[in-house]
């Protein structure tokens, strides 16, 4: 087992601070896609819920390949990087703040909503691939998994805060979680930009000579696909984001509408036992995965998370809560890897290009996975009458968990991983 090196206190600190911006937008998006299905619940069905949620993904698709070749091209430091990771994370913050006064006013139309959260999931996705691009630019290789788990501690810390908090504010305000988030997303950049200030004249990576062409982002990221094992994780981490993003689509519904429970029980009872899991498993996966491998730990994850997955959608009995811990404990440690993984297997010279990738194939997996979901649903609603057919969610999101582990196993022998 290699020797991990020990970070002072000063590498810890800036690892916290890369990582903080991770807690804002993971709030944001989380309590968009888990409570607004909520909010649309009663004048809409399945499908459109899932569309709705499944734009983020779509979003997902394109910007940051978009942004992220174009924030390649113009940047040669650090600094560079800033002017557009500052403007995305305004936009972000507009957005979710216009979401949550159309909840407080109760002027909450299809069509308003549905603008709102187009222009929210457009500044995310644009966010993210200058962001994903610093670990790369500014964390060395031996350091990457215990950066990207200091990423994940305040992205799961991000997720329990909406999941907990954002149903408990609910009760208080519609609105209340959406201008919650629009404020953390502005704190959570300004902490960022301070965390940096040392490291802004820093270079960054870039291709040949000054006078060379830069490829466009789309040859980039056709060179990067050539790779079969950056292929193989690609189409896995999508498979991952589609599970993720249709449990998050619906799993307050399948206990609302499904189960006849109430939004203060899933906050309470159910989602406290969640962050249990994801807060044990979220530190220590990353260290794990420098010292054991990626490989093996994602492997061993993704069975119990895929396999235990599908237990809720059997059986409703109460015994089931017990297993809510394991599987969250799987599910944080498959979401929080695959961006260290990337970032062993990436050309050093592409690192936006890289981001742009690894946010196509999650983007992919986040539109699909709700409108599958809540398509089979509403197919499987006779099937199931005793959840009224949200008990398919956790068939789909298994499915699509299982289907990813002959993609993994491939990577096995990669001699970067």
């Amino acid at each position: 087992m290699p020797t991990l090196e020990k970070l002072s206190s000063r590498q810890r600190l800036f690892l916290a601070a890369l990582g903080v911006p991770a807690l804002g937008m993971t709030f944001t998006v989380t309590v968009v896609s888990t409570y607004v299905p909520v909010l649309v619940d009663q004048v809409t069905g399945p499908v459109v819920v899932g569309a709705l949620i499944g734009g983020e993904g779509f979003f997902g698709i394109f910007m940051p390949a978009i942004v992220g070749g174009i924030s390649d091209r113009r940047s040669r430091r650090v600094r560079d990087r800033m002017p557009l990771l500052v403007a995305f994370a305004a936009v972000t913050a507009l957005a979710v703040a216009a979401v949550g006064l159309l909840a407080v006013l109760g002027t909450l139309s299809l069509w308003a909503l549905a603008l709102a959260l187009a222009v929210l999931y457009a500044g995310y996705y644009s966010f993210l691939a200058p962001y994903w691009s610093l670990f790369p630019d500014l964390v060395p290789d031996e350091q990457s998994g215990r950066s990207v788990s200091a990423e994940s501690t305040w992205r799961v810390t991000g997720v329990g805060l909406a999941l907990i908090g954002g149903g408990l504010m609910m009760d208080l305000s519609p609105g209340l979680p959406f201008l919650v988030a629009a404020v953390l997303v502005v704190l959570v950049t300004a902490l960022l930009l301070r965390g940096l200030r040392h490291r802004l004249d820093e270079p960054v990576h870039r291709d040949g000579d000054e006078g060379e062409e830069v490829l466009t982002n789309l040859g980039a990221i056709r060179r990067l696909l050539a790779d079969a094992d950056i292929r193989a994780l690609c189409l896995a981490n999508g498979l991952w984001n589609f599970a993720l993003a249709a449990l998050r689509a619906f799993v307050v519904l399948f206990f609302t509408a499904g189960l006849g429970r109430s939004s203060t029980f899933v906050s309470t009872v159910i989602f406290p036992l969640v962050a249990v899991g994801i807060a044990v498993a979220a530190p220590l996966s990353g260290w794990a995965a420098d010292r054991f491998g990626h490989v093996r730990l994602l492997g061993a994850s993704l069975l119990v998370y895929g396999v235990l997955m599908v237990v809720p959608g059997l059986t409703q009995q109460t015994w089931v809560v017990a297993l809510i811990p394991l599987v969250a404990a799987g599910a944080a440690t498959v979401m929080t890897l695959p961006l260290s993984v990337l970032m062993r297997l990436l050309p050093e010279d592409r690192h936006g290009a890289a981001s742009g990738l690894f946010g196509l194939s999650r983007g992919i997996g986040a539109t699909l996975g709700p409108v599958v979901a809540g398509a089979a649903i509403v197919l499987l609603g006779p099937v199931l009458p005793s959840t009224h057919g949200y008990a398919a969610m956790w068939f789909v999101c298994s499915a699509a968990l299982v289907a990813s582990l002959p993609l993994l196993w491939r990577l096995r022998h990669d001699d970067r991983l």
